[in-house]
């Protein structure tokens, strides 16, 4: 068993557990019963295996764990199916075991503890296969444990006889010498046009007159066969069939071969049509993601004869589809969808294959492409498509689409990595016009950075990686610091320190940032308390709401707790909200405003002026203040941007409302907009971002002027 030995020893695990029971096993080959399978087969087996089921190698090598097996587990389970489930499990990574009933090849019943393992045969997968006999292992059954012996013989012929699967019963000859009446209800011949004939009439296949069958050849070889045939009736029609066949010998050297077989038409006919949805969208009737795969396959084996050909996977997403799903519900969103397809299907059936992958996006298959240019055309006449609106019931909905392409075999020649990367380049084209990009190798670089730091991000809290910096907010006639914004930073390590805008809007896409907005706000509360008790009483601290953060059903919570630990009052305290967190979920975010300032907290509208602002909304929000964006600052030294500022001002005046001007880097611009009215302001005029110690020793301990 010099094989054996070879395969064990290249068997590679990364299972530290299985690799122990490997050197073991390796030191001792032949000991316990071992066998490899891959696919469903065995590829080799030791010689305890071989003893085991009583068997010689080349009769075990090639067949099936089920070859082995009655048709029927005690268990009620189907052995074919059963087993097949069971190697998938281990396939998958699954350590498997489970109890199975052997047959040996002469028959004997061996109740089996059957344990698989996965490996790796020279990188590709194979399963290990460990038999341990239960306690009953080595006691062969005397001939009656199955009670038939006491069965009268025309009881058993009677079974035999009424029996719903056909059975028939040929000798060394293959021919047939007995049937039961499922066999001529089934092929629709009687016994006496059967017996003496050989089965293979019955055989759809036509084969020569050398040539065997696979149950034939398997009979001879091992005695055991199952599988699928195809059979043929009476009257010609062909149906398939499951058949078990199984040799035995008498004690007088007779032999005989019985054959059961069942017609599974019925269930073939099931499996289609489950297949056939399994391959097609329900709602649309194209083809799904499975399917979508299976073309996507088949168009790069016919590139293997033509390497010169090229072929593009297209990746849709429709812009604004979820505005139609959140205001005109769901079912109106399929209808939509049903339209898209029909659209698509319309406009390109003849030149590339359409499917559906979920939710609103599409793919679109274009093979014999005779260069890039003729993709970028196509491309473009898809989003033609979708300039005209698409009408239901009399309302129009306006939707366009996003198109990300990878090229096949230049991008990949893999199925799977060529969705990936025209989906990679479909996310880069929604962020530019006109939405129609073609992947390159710097998008999944800069995948693969964001990955990385989501990774990172998800253990930095953890890790102690964030700080707060905090920024003096000053009185624009005293140059006073009344208050200080606390800043998000994420020191990742000794040389790398990335500022909120670069890692909040990764936080917030994993969901992570309503637990470290929770922490933000607690620890500038602290910070605050310590500052109003050492240094200044009056002393305010303003914090910045993310969107998720104000939706979270605990956000009053969450502030109450914060000021309740840190023992400050809740005028002390601002939270800065965007105008887009406004306008997510209006109504919830009017009734959540009006609980924070009921608590006595202010709110402050960030960055002013860049947002969708709705004048009759601002009215009826409890505001505090409004914070000027940036932008505006740099726009003081033009005679619009004052304007534009000082209408900001007026506003925020004739709502009582104070006004704080975000990014004053000079003289001339604190200058100009103190001249606009009693205000705020912060920027690097007066500070940097600065740690507490820092800000405490600039502004709190000694008499800052700006």
């Amino acid at each position: 068993m010099i094989r054996w030995q070879h395969l064990l020893n290249k068997l590679s695990t990364d299972d530290p557990v299985l690799q122990e029971k490997l050197s073991l096993w390796q030191a001792h080959p032949h000991k316990t019963p071992l066998a490899l399978i891959q696919g469903f087969s065995f590829i080799s087996a030791n010689q305890a295996t071989l003893g085991y089921f009583e068997t010689e190698y080349d009769a075990f090598v090639n067949a099936t764990p089920y070859d082995f097996s009655p048709r029927i587990q005690s268990s009620g389970r189907n052995s074919v199916e059963y087993a097949r489930e069971m190697i998938l499990e281990a396939i998958a990574g699954n350590n498997v075991e489970f109890n199975w009933l052997h047959l040996s090849q002469v028959g004997n019943e061996l109740p089996t503890r059957v344990y698989l393992y996965r490996c790796y045969l020279q990188q590709q997968p194979v399963v290990l296969v460990e038999f341990q006999a239960l306690n009953r292992r080595n006691q062969m059954r005397e001939t009656i444990s199955d009670g038939f012996a006491h069965i009268p013989k025309d009881i058993l012929s009677t079974t035999l006889e009424e029996s719903a699967e056909a059975v028939y019963i040929t000798d060394s000859d293959d021919q047939i010498l007995a049937v039961n009446k499922a066999m001529c209800r089934i092929c629709g011949y009687s016994a006496e046009q059967l017996i003496s004939k050989t089965p293979a009439f019955l055989e759809a296949k036509n084969l020569g007159s050398e040539e065997e069958t696979e149950c034939q050849i398997a009979l001879r070889q091992r005695g055991t066969w199952q599988g699928e045939t195809l059979k043929r009736r009476s009257d010609g029609s062909a149906f398939p069939a499951w058949q078990s066949s199984r040799k035995i010998i008498t004690e007088d050297g007779a032999h005989y071969n019985v054959n059961i077989f069942s017609d599974i038409s019925t269930k073939k006919l099931l499996e289609t049509q489950l297949t056939t949805r399994a391959m097609y969208d329900t709602l649309t009737g194209l083809p799904n993601r499975f399917h979508l795969k299976q073309i996507l396959n088949t168009a790069l084996e016919k590139l293997k004869t033509d390497p010169l050909a090229l072929g593009a996977l297209m990746f849709l997403d429709l812009n604004g589809f979820k505005n139609i799903n959140d205001s005109f519900g769901h079912s109106m969103g399929d209808r939509v969808l049903q339209l898209v397809a029909a659209r698509l299907e319309a406009g390109c059936i003849e030149k590339a294959d359409i499917a559906r992958m979920g939710g609103d996006e599409f793919t679109l298959v274009l093979q014999d492409c005779s260069c890039k240019d003729e993709i970028q055309l196509f491309a473009e006449q898809i989003l033609s498509l979708f300039e005209s609106p698409f009408e239901i019931e009399g309302q129009k909905f306006f939707l366009g689409t996003s198109i990300g392409i990878a090229l096949f075999p230049t991008h990949s020649d893999k199925a799977g990595q060529l969705i990936s990367l025209a989906d990679t380049a479909m996310y880069c084209a929604k962020k530019s016009l006109p939405h129609l990009v073609f992947y390159d190798k710097a998008m999944s670089q800069a995948a693969e950075l964001k990955l990385q730091l989501i990774n990172s991000l998800r253990h930095a809290h953890s890790l102690k990686q964030f700080t707060l910096a905090y920024q003096a907010i000053v009185d624009l006639q005293t140059n006073e610091a009344m208050a200080a914004e606390a800043l998000l930073r994420w020191q990742k390590s000794s040389t790398e320190c990335y500022e909120a805008a670069d890692f909040v809007p990764l936080l917030e896409e994993t969901g992570l940032i309503v637990s470290i907005g929770q922490w933000v706000l607690e620890q500038a509360c602290m910070q605050a308390a310590i500052w109003r008790t050492q240094y200044k009483a009056d002393f305010r601290i303003s914090v910045n709401v993310s969107p998720l953060q104000l939706e979270h059903l605990d956000f009053i919570g969450q502030v109450i707790n914060a000021l309740e630990m840190a023992n400050l009052p809740a005028e002390a305290l601002i939270l800065e909200i965007t105008e887009s967190a406004l306008l997510r979920q209006p109504e919830q975010a009017r009734l959540t405003l009006n609980r924070i300032k009921a608590l006595g907290v202010s709110i402050a509208i960030d960055d002013f002026g860049t947002g969708l602002s709705s004048l009759s909304r601002l009215g009826t929000l409890p505001i505090d203040s409004v914070k000027i964006d940036a932008e505006f600052a740099l726009r003081l030294n033009e005679v619009s941007g004052q304007k534009l500022c000082n209408a900001i001002v007026q506003l925020a005046q004739a709502l009582d409302i104070h006004f704080i001007a975000e990014g004053i880097e000079t003289q001339q611009q604190k200058d100009i907009m103190t001249g606009m009215g009693q205000g705020f302001a912060q920027g690097f005029l007066f500070g940097y971002p600065s740690s507490a110690d820092n800000f405490t020793q600039t502004f709190l301990e000694e008499k800052h002027i700006a």
